[in-house]
């Protein structure tokens, strides 16, 4: 039995590809920049719960507690972080697009 191995190098994407209007990459930049907002405004509230009320109970209650509050803290943090990046890419990307000399592809296209 003799079988080829597949090749696992990726195709390389055509250097010509058109970049998204710049029109578009703004309004993607808007909306992650109102998600962003958002989560940093739900992250303060939480972080502000949480300060207000601390965890009470046995030794082992307490630090499962903090461990939890802590996961949770930081995945609000990190939502805001990735949203906010994501915001600033999608501005960059939308003022290369406008500068670029190359054509951009039509609203319509996903």
């Amino acid at each position: 039995m003799s079988e080829e191995t597949p090749d696992l190098k990726p195709e390389k994407a055509p250097a010509s590809e058109a970049l998204p209007s710049p029109l578009r990459c703004w309004y993607g930049t808007a909306v992650a920049g109102a998600m962003s907002l958002a989560a940093y405004l739900l992250t303060s509230k939480v972080i502000a719960g949480f300060a207000s009320k601390p965890p009470t109970g046995n030794e082992l209650a307490v630090q499962i507690g903090i461990t939890v509050r802590t996961l949770i803290m930081g995945l609000f943090t990190m939502a805001t972080g990735v949203f906010g990046l994501i915001a600033v890419g999608l501005f960059i990307l939308g003022l290369q697009s406008l500068f670029s000399g190359q054509k951009t592809s039509p609203p319509g296209d996903a």
